[in-house]
């Protein structure tokens, strides 16, 4: 029995959670942040990524921020989901797989059909009020008309800063709206941390898909899941930091595995 067999009967025969990173949407046509062509190598997360100079930036030079949105969603509004997208979702439409839990921020697991995710760091389409909490999604096509309209002002400072908050939007409560991702020093969304345990309390098999298990807290999920017992599967072409701890390590893209998988899934 080869690799993709072994993991097809893990599936089908125990209770599954997913965890997925970057790696997961990197044939998605999504570069991972850090890793070449990245946005970190032209973008500077400690300015783009980090309260409060993002607000600072915003308020002083506002053409950056724009720019800098104008090519964050233009790579997202690009991105379809790959096989491994589809793959989790079909395993959780046949009550294979308790749920996802995801550090990606591209909304690609709920456009392959997803339902049960656990978004430890937020999701480029959905936005929160910063009084409330209050939730509210853009579509694609909302955001697609925002980028348009950051193109056509450019450089007019006002219009800028007029055309981001107007997008953001004011809650019924009277606050703003702001986005739901988590920026660099900020603690992960309680209710997704409690989800994600949760899921795992719950899991027999800890299936880790394409993170390389540096970023904190989401890195301690994979031992976490080992000391409750669970099976770790690992899908990454690198070895990261939890190779040494799987009990099996697939050495490929997460796309092509899931790809095998879906090939003989239904048939074996």
């Amino acid at each position: 029995m080869n690799k993709v067999e072994e993991v097809i009967v893990l599936i089908k025969s125990k209770k599954v959670v997913a965890f997925t990173g970057a790696g997961a949407s990197l044939e998605s046509g999504i570069p991972t942040f850090r890793g070449r062509g990245g946005l970190w190598e032209k973008y500077d997360p400690r300015v783009y990524a980090t309260l409060p100079f993002v607000f600072f930036t915003f308020l002083k030079n506002p053409d950056k921020i724009s720019e800098f949105l104008i090519e964050f969603y233009e790579v997202l509004l690009r991105a379809e989901p790959n096989s491994t997208h589809y793959a989790l979702a079909e395993f959780e439409k046949k009550g294979l797989l308790l749920g996802v839990i995801t550090q990606n921020i591209d909304n690609l697991h709920q456009l392959a059909g997803t339902k049960n995710i656990s978004e430890l760091h937020g999701n480029a389409y959905k936005f929160r009020c910063r009084l409330c909490n209050r939730k509210k999604i853009k579509t694609k096509e909302e955001i697609r008309r925002f980028i348009d309209r950051l193109k056509r002002v450019k450089f007019r400072r006002r219009e800028l800063i007029r055309e981001i908050l107007f997008f953001m939007g004011r809650c019924p409560c009277g606050a703003r709206f702001i986005p739901s991702v988590v920026f660099f020093g900020q603690a992960l969304p309680e209710e997704e941390l409690v989800k994600a345990y949760d899921l795992i309390d719950k899991a027999e098999v800890f299936l880790s898909i394409g993170t390389s298990g540096v970023v904190y807290p989401a890195a301690g999920f994979p031992f976490y899941a080992k000391s409750r017992g669970c099976f770790l599967i690992e899908v990454n072409p690198e070895n990261s930091e939890i190779s040494g701890l799987a009990d099996i390590k697939i050495s490929d893209s997460a796309n092509n595995f899931f790809s095998k998988i879906l090939e003989i899934f239904d048939n074996f």
